[in-house]
């Protein structure tokens, strides 16, 4: 079996009075391809920038094993 790269448990954020992420849980092993797709304000960007810890959960914890570095490259 192999081990996650990353393993995202049980992940939250709100702002304000809006739950954009509750309880996500996901893990992303060597060789995997993901996708993220959702509405205008769905928690895509936010979820992704936990990914690479850039921005900290409410709940849950994002880790990172084998020494995994994450960038990001922003759309503007």
């Amino acid at each position: 079996m192999a081990v996650n790269l990353v393993n995202v448990e049980q992940v939250s954020k709100v702002y304000g009075t809006r739950a954009l992420l509750d309880g996500v849980s996901l893990g992303v092993s060597e060789g995997d391809r993901i996708g993220v797709v959702g509405r205008n304000g769905d928690g895509k960007t936010t979820l992704i920038r936990m990914l690479a810890k850039l921005e900290d959960a409410d709940t849950g914890r994002v880790t990172h094993n084998g020494g995994l570095r994450l960038g990001v490259l922003t759309q503007h």
